[in-house]
């Protein structure tokens, strides 16, 4: 195994308690998808089966054991419903997990899965759609395209890439029909057969200019690295698309885009707060200090097995309900402002702001 030890070998301890919202899957396929990614499909129990039942477009959280760390990535799901769930994970330079998964995982390897969870949703197949990716963007919307054919939808994608042998999934998306029209872009070589350049604002204003019609679609999904999905959020913007068709996944936590959804309330009180937790129907009671850790950061200290995923405000995993008192948020990309009214947060980035507060992760 090198410098790699998998949370569970080939024989796994039934006695091992599983974490919350995990379940422990099997490894049945990993494919070769370009020199520097894989796909991985998973096979699940008849029991288990319900519980993986997702919606084209969202992801699933692995947990692995790696020098000793738990470590928690989170990876979409490329795989229509009524298909085997699989992931497609491109290796990231000094990636640990991606490295790990590429390098390292096997058929008949036992690994946690989280329950599929994610908002970057189709909810309608049937319609006639517009997508950027770029990358291993292209795995949500893999996943998208392949729901939009089954149902006789269209869908027009925009793919970009360094170099063609870095595309990931290019045989299966021709495979899907004439209804899946999709455009090549490679920025680090010329190619027959490919269009030139990087998908920025001004290649993306030439295409809809080029075609009006796109305009028109119902939804526009867009996935990849984080300047071209806000080159695209603001060139659909100046062309008059409404934000409510623009819907967007980020996979990591942004360097450039603006948290611009509300993050609870102002901190109003600074000192050491009281907080109370429920979890699981249990309640945990601990002291916080306004400046400390965050209250995702105090209950992983104090040993309890709290949801989470991303760590970086960009997923959902770790949303609780604010019962009494006050949190405000450091950051929030996934939580709209009608939740954050509502009294969620993601407790990744929560800290109290009041001198009692309540939450529950059982709402």
């Amino acid at each position: 195994m090198g410098m790699f030890n998998k949370l569970f070998g080939k024989k796994t301890d039934a006695s091992t308690k599983a974490p919350k919202g995990f379940v422990l899957v099997r490894v049945k396929e990993v494919v070769r998808e370009t020199p520097n990614a894989v796909s991985v499909a998973f096979e699940i129990s008849d029991s288990d089966r319900a519980k993986f039942s997702f919606v084209p477009g969202q992801y699933v959280t692995i947990l692995l054991q790696i020098n000793g760390n738990d470590e928690r990535r989170s990876y979409s799901i490329c795989s229509s419903p009524d298909e085997d769930l699989r992931i497609g994970v491109k290796k990231i330079e000094n990636g640990v997990v991606s490295s790990f998964i590429n390098d390292e995982l096997k058929v008949g390897d036992e690994v946690w899965l989280s329950v599929p969870e994610g908002r970057f949703n189709l909810t309608h197949p049937q319609g006639n759609f517009v997508a950027f990716a770029a990358g291993s963007g292209i795995t949500p919307i893999l996943s998208i395209a392949k729901s939009i054919a089954k149902e006789n939808g269209s869908l027009k994608l925009f793919f970009g890439n360094k170099y063609a042998n870095q595309i990931m999934f290019r045989s299966t998306l021709e495979e899907l029909g004439d209804t899946i029209s999709t455009t090549y872009f490679l920025s680090a070589e010329s190619k027959e057969g490919f269009e030139a350049g990087r998908l920025n604002q001004e290649k993306i204003a030439e295409l809809i200019k080029a075609d009006l019609s796109l305009l028109r679609a119902d939804a526009f999904y867009i996935c990849g690295p984080e300047e071209m999905i806000m080159s695209a959020i603001e060139t659909l913007k100046v062309f008059g698309v409404s934000e409510d068709k623009i819907i967007y996944e980020l996979f990591t936590t942004p360097v450039f885009m603006k948290s611009n959804q509300k993050i609870a309330d102002s901190a109003s009180f600074e000192g050491v707060a009281k907080v109370e937790v429920e979890l699981d129907g249990e309640l945990i009671n601990f002291e916080l200090d306004t400046k400390g850790a965050t209250i995702l950061d105090k209950l992983t200290q104090l040993g309890e097995d709290a949801p989470y995923s991303c760590k970086g405000g960009v997923c959902c995993t770790c949303r609780a309900k604010v019962t009494e008192g006050k949190a405000t948020m450091k950051m929030n990309y996934s939580l709209t402002d009608k939740e954050v009214e509502q009294g969620y947060v993601l407790t990744c980035q929560a800290h109290p702001s009041s001198d009692v507060l309540k939450l529950t992760y059982d709402d």
